[in-house]
Order: C-alpha cells, then sequence, then structure tokens
C-alpha cells in the first residue's frame, strides 16, 4: 500500500508539472508542494523543495513561535498582496494567519508552517521531532476533495478518490485477492496513527483483514483506491458494477463557535455563509466575488444529505456557469476565503451583507 501511495504521488506529480508548462510559464508555483524523502516519505515542502514543520504547542490559527524561537523555526511567509496557494492533488485548507510579530504566516489546516533553521538543503529533515514537538507535515489519512461532476468526496493522503464497496458490510470487507488488485484498500501501518482533516464529519476508524493488514474505515464502511484513477480528482471508478461509489461526508452540517454559537458547514468543516445581495433562490456572486467567497458547489443530480441537526430545507440553484450552488431555505451557501480552519468565522458580518446561518435556516445577522 505504501508503495502504491508514493508511485501515485510521482505520477501525479509529473501529470501536475507537465500541464503547468502546457499551460502557463509564467504562473508562479504553488506556495506548498508535495516532497519527500526515502526516510520519511512524502511530506509538505515550499517552492523550493524546503521541509515544512508543524509545531505541536500551536493551535489552530494561532502561532505560539516568536523570539528565539522563530530565529530557529522561521515561518513560512507571504507578501501583504499574496495569496498561499496549495498544489494540485495535495488535499487540504491552505490559508494565512497574522503574526503578532508582523506579517502573515501560511498555515495548512489551520496549522501554522515553519522551516527549521538547520536545514540547508531540500529534502532535509533534521528538525524532524526535535523536542518531541516539531515535525515533518503530511496530508490527514482521510481529507475531503472535490471534483466538478460529483462535488465532495474522501481522499486518502495522496490525494487520490477513495471508495466503498456496497457488498461490504460495516466493519467487513469482502474484497480481497484479484478485487483487491484491482481496489486497492487504504491501509495503515499501525492503527494509531490515523488521521482525519479538521472538520470532517463522521467517523473514521480501522479494521483488521484477512491478510493481517490494517484498513481505514469511513462511518464502518472499509474504503479503497480504484487501480485505473491516475491522477488527484479522477473518479473513474465511480458506479463501476453498481457497487463501487466515491464516498460522501454529509452536504451541510452542524458547526459553531463560542462567539455565534451553532451554524452552518460544509462537507469539509468550513464555515458557510449567505449574501444578502442574493434573491433566493438566485445567486448573484461571480468573479471576484466568487473568488473571495467560493460557492458551495454539488455535481448536477447529487443527492444532498443533512448532518445530524441540520432542520433547514435543504436545496439547489443552477448558476450562470452551468454550476449547481447549495441553498439553505432557498438562501445559496458560500464560504469566505479568509477563514483557514474549522469554527473560524471572520466572514461575519463583512460588508454588512455577508452572514452565517443556523441550522434551522435563519440568518445570524444583524
Amino acid at each position: 500500500m505504501k508503495r502504491y501511495g508514493i508511485a501515485l504521488l510521482v505520477i501525479a506529480a509529473l501529470l501536475v508539472g507537465a500541464l503547468g508548462v502546457l499551460a502557463q510559464d509564467d504562473m508562479p508555483p504553488a506556495t506548498v508542494q508535495m516532497g519527500g524523502n526515502d526516510d520519511l516519505g512524502a511530506f509538505l515542502v515550499d517552492a523550493n523543495g524546503m521541509t515544512l514543520y508543524l509545531f505541536t504547542n500551536d493551535t489552530p490559527g494561532v502561532s505560539n513561535c516568536a523570539g528565539d524561537c522563530a530565529t530557529n523555526w522561521p515561518p513560512l511567509m507571504v507578501g501583504e498582496e499574496e495569496r498561499a496557494t496549495l498544489a494540485p492533488g495535495i488535499p487540504g485548507v491552505i490559508g494565512e494567519i497574522a503574526r503578532e510579530d508582523g506579517g502573515r504566516q501560511v498555515v495548512y489546516n489551520g496549522m501554522p508552517l515553519y522551516y527549521f533553521a538547520q536545514d540547508a538543503a531540500a529534502g532535509d529533515t533534521t528538525g524532524q521531532g526535535r523536542g518531541d514537538v516539531w515535525y515533518v507535515v503530511t496530508p490527514p489519512t482521510v481529507s475531503v476533495s472535490e471534483n466538478a461532476e460529483l462535488g465532495y468526496f474522501l481522499v486518502g493522503p495522496n490525494g487520490m478518490t477513495l471508495y466503498l464497496f456496497t457488498n461490504d458490510a460495516e466493519g467487513v470487507s469482502n474484497c480481497s485477492g484479484d478485487c483487491a488488485v484491482n481496489w486497492p484498500p487504504l491501509t495503515v501501518a499501525d492503527a494509531m496513527n490515523v488521521t482525519t482533516q479538521p472538520g470532517l464529519v463522521g467517523e473514521v476508524g480501522t479494521i483488521t483483514r484477512d491478510d493481517g493488514s490494517i484498513q481505514v474505515t469511513y462511518n464502518g464502511m472499509p474504503l479503497y483506491y480504484w487501480k485505473d484513477d491516475m491522477a488527484p480528482g479522477d473518479a473513474t471508478g465511480q458506479g463501476v458494477g453498481d457497487v463501487w461509489y466515491v464516498v460522501k461526508p454529509p452536504t451541510v452540517s452542524v458547526g459553531g463557535n463560542d462567539e455565534l454559537g451553532e451554524f452552518v458547514v460544509g462537507p469539509n468543516g468550513m464555515t458557510l455563509y449567505m449574501f444578502f445581495n442574493d434573491e433566493p433562490p438566485v445567486s448573484n456572486c461571480y468573479d471576484r466575488c466568487a473568488a473571495a467567497w467560493p460557492p458551495l458547489i454539488v455535481g448536477a443530480g447529487e443527492t444532498l444529505t443533512a448532518g445530524d441537526g441540520v432542520t433547514g430545507t435543504l436545496g439547489v440553484s443552477e448558476r450562470t456557469d452551468g454550476t449547481y450552488i447549495v441553498t439553505l431555505n432557498d438562501n445559496p451557501l458560500y464560504y469566505w476565503w479568509d477563514d483557514n480552519s474549522p469554527g473560524e468565522s471572520t466572514g461575519q458580518g463583512v460588508g454588512d451583507v455577508w452572514y452565517v446561518m443556523r441550522p434551522d435556516g435563519t440568518i445570524v445577522g444583524p
């Protein structure tokens, strides 16, 4: 399984690189990319291949490393007018936070990113495990991704689409032999090492397969890759044999924070907002507006699901670009680009037109 994951990462990187050359030579490289070495496997690096670390004494959206700490562990920064970007195929959420000592630091899934001053070249990981608080950054075992056709679905740490097998039962895999060759199970070396993207709704666990390997499950159902998916975003296994399907988290779930209480969040756990300038159910947010306030999009004909506690009415509205935006009580739903981790609601009240919504569909407005 490890070889399969690393091989797919390499293939994806080559494809992304080739497409980049064919597209726009002047496009700047992504702020955060996938790198790695023989000792630790794949982990996150900057645009120059230098290793990135997280500090376990930080909390999502907050850096606790300043002064001498920041001298030894320089934060990954972006300019005042820049936006941090994540290389295609890497699952998760990228963003920036304002540091107390000035500037804007890049965060991944809410956690601030750093270099180690003693790393001299790409691939160096001399900071790994320092003080039992500094570690290289790897994508979670299970994350949320999306494509235009299917909307949101689960992916593995290599960004590749995950599937469930309807002939399985909760806690039981019925795919082995040739089946497991075509549908490689998502496995881990240790059940204690399973991680999930922050905010992911649903229970991620493990089972022990007949061959002794440890397979990851979502809400009890074993998870698999498909051999014919070649790059992140591919979902060619969808509907194969009428028994294989991508795995979807709830479309809208209940989240919240201490300041605002409960409000609705998307499949990735990020806060959702309504726009007073819409004409429900019609969305009026496009171009620059949609870049700052990305709509919650689903595939055409997709069945919407509400997480526990969501009592408002879900629906969809077709946008002028042919995509479908999710609505709650007819209000189109959007994310806000300055929210970096689940629970953040920095878009609340922006321009006196953007507001979060309660699970029953009421607006937390002025």
